[in-house]
This record gives C-alpha cells, structure tokens and sequence, in this order.
C-alpha cells in the first residue's frame, strides 16, 4: 500500500492550483514536472515548514482521489505535494490539510512499524520499469518506514535505505519534507528523464486512503499505475559508497556452578566486523562483509515451537536485505501455513552451529562466524535484473570437559561455503517474466568426524510470469531440481526426516535406503488467476517429489505432496449499506 502526499506551506493561503499535465501527449498516467534546483534557489532546508523558496517555485499536484473507502470519489480532506530535484537528491515537500489538527493522529513507534497514524507516502519508480519502486513514509510523530514494491505489488520491509525527513503540525493541519539521496535509488542517468510517482495519504479517523495517482482495489498491480515524473534529466552517476564498521561489547552477569572452569560472574565479550556497499553502476550494487553480527539488528523473538518444523526467523541483516527482491524464490502454495518455504532463506548463513556439546561443562560458540561474504545485485542490459552471492563461513568448534575432567575439543559447525545465482528478464513491458536460480552448499568435512551431514547440496531451475487481459489475469510457475551428496548416515536421516517420512508404512511408493549416498529430486508449481476485477478466482498447485530437498541453503516443510486448489470470489470494494466493502467466496 501507498500513502505519503506534499503540500508546500508557501500556498497555504492562495486558492488551489490547477493540477497540471493531467493528460500527457499520447494519453496515460498523470504527470508532475519535477523543479531543478538552481544555487539561486538551493536546497530546502529540512525544517517541516515549506516556507523555502523551492516550495514556491515549484509546480504542485492537488488532486487526489480515494482508493478507500469510496472508490474514485475525491478526498476528503486537501493534500498539496512538490518535487524538486539537483544533483545529490529528491526533494519532495506535502501538506496535509485538516480541518480539525487536534484529531492527527500522531504514535509514536520504531521505525518501519506500522500503526494507526496519519501517514503520508512518496514512492518513486527510478528506472521507470513499471514493475518496482522505493516507498519512504512518515506519520505526524516523525516515525519513518521505507520499503520496496517488488514485482508489481509485493513488499519488502527489509529494505531500509538512508534518507531525512521533517514533520511538523500546525493550525491547517500537518506538513512533511522529504530529502532523498539519488544514492538511495537505482536509475539510469542515461534514461529519457522519466520516473514513476506515486504520492498518497491515510487518515484512521476516517478509514480514507488517498492517492495522486488512482489505485484501484480490484486488481493488484500498483506501480505500473504511477503517474509520471518528468524533468529528471541530466542527474549523475552518484558515487556510492558505504562503509559501515562496527563494533559490539556485552557484559553478562549470572549465577553459575562454581566449580565450572568455563563460569564467570562477569562475563566480557566484544566483536568487530565491516560492511561495504559499493555502487558498481548506477543501478548495480556491490555487496560485501566481514563478520557481519546479530547485534546490528532486533533480537529474534522468544518462540517456543512444538511442531516437528524448525522455526522460520526473518533476515534482518543490513548485507542480506540489499537486494533481497532479486535472490526471493518462493515455493510455496499460496499465502498458507507453509508461506515461508523458499529457495534461499538466507539465515542459513551464520546460523547456530547444528551440533552442541555432552560434556559435563562446556565453552561453545552460539552463532557460527561469517569469514566473509560478497554480493553483486541489480539491472544490467534491457530489462535484465541479476544477483549473484557467495559466503564462507568459519570451521566452528566447542571445549568441553568430561566427567572424568579431560579436556576434547570437537567441531560443532565444519567450514561451510554458499553460492547463488539469480537472473531474470522482462518483457513486453514488464507483463512477462522468465528467470533462472541456481544454489550450492559445500561443507568442508574431511577434516572432522562427522558424517551426517550432506557434503554437497545443489538447486536450480526457471520460472515464469505473465499478465494480460489489461493485467487481469496472471499465470505463473517454476519447475526446479535437487540433489544432495554426503555419506550415507545423512542421507539416512534426509530420508526419515519430517520433510518426507519415508518410514511411514502407508508410503508404499518409495523404499528406505540406508546405503544411498545421494537424494535427488524435483518440484513444480503453477497458478493461473483472474486477479482484477469483482469476479476473482483461479487455479493453483504444487507437486513435490519425495526426495526434493533445498534445506541445506534454502526452507521446506514438506516434500512429497501433490496439492491442487481452487478458489472464487465476489467482492464488493466500495461502502454498501452498513458495510464498507465486503467478499464472499469458496475455496477447494
């Protein structure tokens, strides 16, 4: 969803403007002329009062219509938005008119939570693709959040970008300035100086959703419905690059046994790493990191998990966020209990060593350590978007002391490489897509004793999407393969393992095999919808062979299954009677 609208505070007393270049030469969407700045002018200073001169110089967009509740009817209450632009950033300046201020809601929250606030959106479609933008949003209290529309319509709150913005309230309601550097962003320089532009607006109090650009609820495309920035002509190649070194201490302080040669009262601890991203083109970004640590970001929460699955933690990683729209291949069958089954789940990567130590005391590590990593993500060519990782992670290893008080070491993680290749190009407007993935895991296990563990695991195949119909009907699918190596012992328990069960007495159509060295596999999914409209429904399904198997780089429940579905459904999306929208249907 969208909501984030301008007004410049230089118009708080004159009539509203005419919108301009509402019909573009050649039709299609609405269009602003986005105002160079001059060094006459400079840059706005970010205060929340749009009082500078660029606010007054530049062209305003008015006119804004509801998404919700009444569709296509205009706000309710006015939003005056402006851009500017020079060489190191987006400028864009709203006022959000309220009759009544003291009713703004206004909660005050972490960044990228949401809440029940006022909010305002910019989104800004770079390259102009049609397919994929970068939101940024505010709510009254200064809360920001920012995330990436991908593929159409999905988002991706892992994203997090470095960007400013001021609010402030007043007796004609709320204004917010954004400034958003072009480093932010992926764009050609080269382009024809057209960006896509969506700016909208959300009032709780009111449940209303407004946008510039009309967005309808009947369909699920939303940035190929953006209006058009124009002007955006002549802008440099920013140099980016970030180098972000950290460093973490902790102390801990807890009872323990005294005689535990491994126990301190006051435990120290401290780590040091890097991250480095590096703008390679404009639009291709390079990745890199050296010990990148947990403490960078939000502890997972408590879960106590009772099923025989293991439990799914979001990535949170600023190294694994970048790009993560490239590398996402979901395999699963819709929006289910089993939504989070991937192709690369990227936890994978520095996760908590597989074994831990009997002994009677112990000095083991939690996390296993990233030696180093690199990642190379973005467009290159005509409608081609790649990404390409690689990670090493360290050898881990535990001291314990037995009961009889020797001293052993043992390996509880053995040295572990990753690689993944992504590639996926567009066509016909971005309403077709065909792509290509690739994964492998190689574990370093000549020098331990450990044999159940798979030495090898490999992934790969294509998928495909397609829209027509005016974009109301959407078919997709992939077809992928697997095979996992490693002694015999791991392919044993990959067999038993809760993904396929294939001890279970009722699976008379594969066979145990305790001497097998290797578990090859396949699986295919497909979907082909009406999704526009007030009439949707489709088809969808996905098949598993038993032996399938990607949880070495990737996440899977279940294997072995054949599972089809249908559904249909009637909606109404405006307010009927008492009910302000409402959906009737069925699935099988």
């Amino acid at each position: 969803m969208l909501a984030a609208l301008l007004l410049s505070a230089a118009i708080q007393t004159q009539a509203p403007q005419r919108p301009i270049a509402q019909t573009p030469p050649g039709g299609g969407a609405l269009g602003l002329n986005a105002y160079r700045l001059t060094p006459a002018v400079g840059a706005p200073t970010l205060d929340g009062r749009l009082d500078d001169a660029v606010w007054a110089a530049a062209d305003s967009i008015h006119s804004f219509t509801q998404k919700v509740p009444d569709e296509g009817k205009a706000a309710q209450f006015p939003t005056v938005a402006r851009v500017a632009f020079d060489d190191n950033a987006v400028y864009v300046g709203v006022r959000a008119y309220d009759p009544d201020p003291s009713k703004i809601v206004a909660q005050l929250t972490r960044r990228d939570e949401d809440s029940s606030s006022d909010w305002l959106i910019v989104a800004l479609d770079s390259r102009h693709d049609q397919r994929t933008s970068y939101a940024f949003m505010v709510n009254p209290a200064g809360v920001k959040r920012d995330f990436v529309i991908a593929d159409g319509a999905d988002d991706d709150n892992s994203w997090d970008a470095v960007w400013e913005v001021a609010v402030k309230t007043d007796d004609h309601g709320w204004t917010a300035e954004f400034r958003i550097p072009l480093s932010a962003l992926r764009f050609s320089p080269n382009g024809d100086g057209v960006w896509g532009l969506e700016i909208g607006r959300a009032v709780p109090r009111t449940n209303e959703q407004s946008f510039w650009a009309p967005l309808k609820q009947d369909e699920s495309r939303v940035v190929s419905r953006f209006g058009e920035l124009r002007g955006m002509r002549g802008l440099p190649s920013p140099r980016r690059l970030e180098v972000l070194p950290y460093t973490v201490s902790g102390i801990t302080r807890a009872p323990g046994a005294a005689n535990d040669p491994f126990y301190h009262s006051t435990a120290w601890r401290g780590s040091a790493g890097v991250d480095i991203k590096y703008g390679v083109t404009s639009d291709l970004t390079l990745d890199a990191t050296v010990n990148p640590d947990f403490g960078q970001v939000e502890a997972d929460p408590s879960q106590v998990n009772l099923t025989q699955y293991e439990t799914f933690l979001p990535e949170k990683r600023p190294f694994f966020t970048e790009g993560a729209d490239i590398f996402r291949f979901g395999i699963a069958l819709g929006d289910g209990d089993n939504a989070t089954e991937s192709l690369f789940y990227s936890r994978r990567i520095g996760r908590t060593p597989h074994y831990s130590m009997d002994a009677r005391f112990a000095n083991q590590p939690t996390q296993t350590t990233i030696l180093g990593a690199a990642k190379l993500s973005g467009r290159v060519g005509a409608g081609w978007s790649i990404g390409a990782l690689g990670a090493l992670t360290g050898e881990e290893r535990g001291l314990g002391i037995a009961e009889d008080g020797s001293r052993f070491h043992q390996v509880l993680e053995p040295m572990t490489g990753y690689g993944m290749l992504r590639a996926r190009r567009e066509l016909n407007a971005g309403r077709t897509q065909i792509g290509f993935v690739g994964t492998g895991v190689h574990r370093r296990l000549g020098s331990t004793d450990i044999t159940d563990l798979p030495g090898d695991a490999f992934a790969g195949g294509f998928d495909f999407s397609h829209r027509w119909g005016g974009d109301a009907w959407l078919a997709n699918g992939y077809l992928l393969g697997s095979t996992v190596h490693g002694d015999s012992t791991a392919i044993t328990a990959l067999q038993l393992s809760p993904a396929r069960y294939y001890q279970r007495p009722d699976a008379d159509y594969v066979r145990l095999d305790s001497s097998a060295t290797a578990l090859n596999g396949w699986a295919s999914g497909y979907m082909v919808a009406r999704v526009k409209g007030r009439w949707q429904g489709g088809f969808l399904g996905i098949a598993r062979s038993p032996g399938f198997e990607v949880n070495d780089m990737g996440y899977l429940r279940q294997a072995d299954q054949v599972t089809n579905a249908a559904y249909l459904q009637r909606r109404a999306f405006n307010p009927v009677g008492i009910f302000r929208n409402y959906r009737i249907g069925g699935n099988l």
